[in-house]
């Protein structure tokens, strides 16, 4: 299974989906801001990366979200590979029905509107994975 780094705010939501995938049998880290997250990923590697897309401190929108995330990962050689998937809740409030959309523009490989189906997360992490196993297995065979 995979290893994988999920970065979310919400500590239900988070803890919720983590039982559910590590029940999957993945193993997963959670980190609660971008910030967070890329420190974790200058220090281990993982398969797969779970981003929210939108992040609130004290119930406020900070710019320490998804959107740097993914950025961050997409221009950083050793890491641009990396699967990513965004998630957000925010695509149901006026001006953020793009939101998935910037996302995957930006480098994100796919994304998910909260609530969703947990079949849904899991076939995108196993497609996600099984695509880099498949490209780091060719890169070795040169």
């Amino acid at each position: 299974m995979a290893k994988l780094l999920m970065m979310e705010d919400d500590v239900v939501f988070s803890f919720r989906l983590k039982n559910m995938l590590k029940s999957a049998g993945h193993q997963v880290e959670v980190r609660s801001s971008a910030t967070d997250a890329i420190e974790e990923l200058l220090n281990e590697s993982y398969d797969v990366l779970i981003s929210d897309v939108i992040i609130r401190e004290d119930g406020k929108l900070v710019p320490d979200g998804g959107i740097k995330l993914v950025s961050w990962v997409r221009n950083h050689e050793e890491m641009k590979t990396l699967p990513i998937i965004v998630i957000t809740g925010s695509h149901k409030y006026q001006g953020m029905q793009h939101i998935l959309t910037t996302a995957r523009q930006i480098g994100a490989n796919a994304g998910l509107e909260k609530p969703f189906d947990d079949d849904e997360i899991l076939s995108l992490i196993s497609r996600l994975s099984e695509t880099t196993a498949n490209a780091l297995h060719k890169n070795a065979l040169r």
